[in-house]
């Protein structure tokens, strides 16, 4: 079973205080606010592009349980993906 993989769409970047940062796709008015761990799963979906590749390079970050951070992730994806960051293929 193939696994879903997800892709930044082409966007522009600022970095805010506290480690949250603005994204704006180029097809996109207006940007969407990242915050928490949400621009470290970002700046990893530059060469990681599932859930589970995403969850192993996190692990490497965080001593949260994989589920956790499984969890996280998919909330990332999922948010990102309705704000039209990222596409699902």
């Amino acid at each position: 079973m193939s696994q879903a993989e997800y892709r930044r769409v082409p966007a522009v970047e600022r970095e805010l205080a506290y480690g949250r940062r603005l994204i704006q796709p180029l097809s996109a008015s207006t940007p969407t606010q990242l915050a928490g761990s949400a621009p470290v799963i970002w700046d990893l979906l530059h060469e990681h592009h599932t859930v589970d590749a995403l969850v192993a390079m996190l692990q490497q970050q965080f001593s949260d349980s994989p589920e956790v951070i499984a969890h996280g992730v998919r909330s990332a994806l999922t948010a990102m993906t309705q704000t039209a960051l990222v596409v699902v293929s």
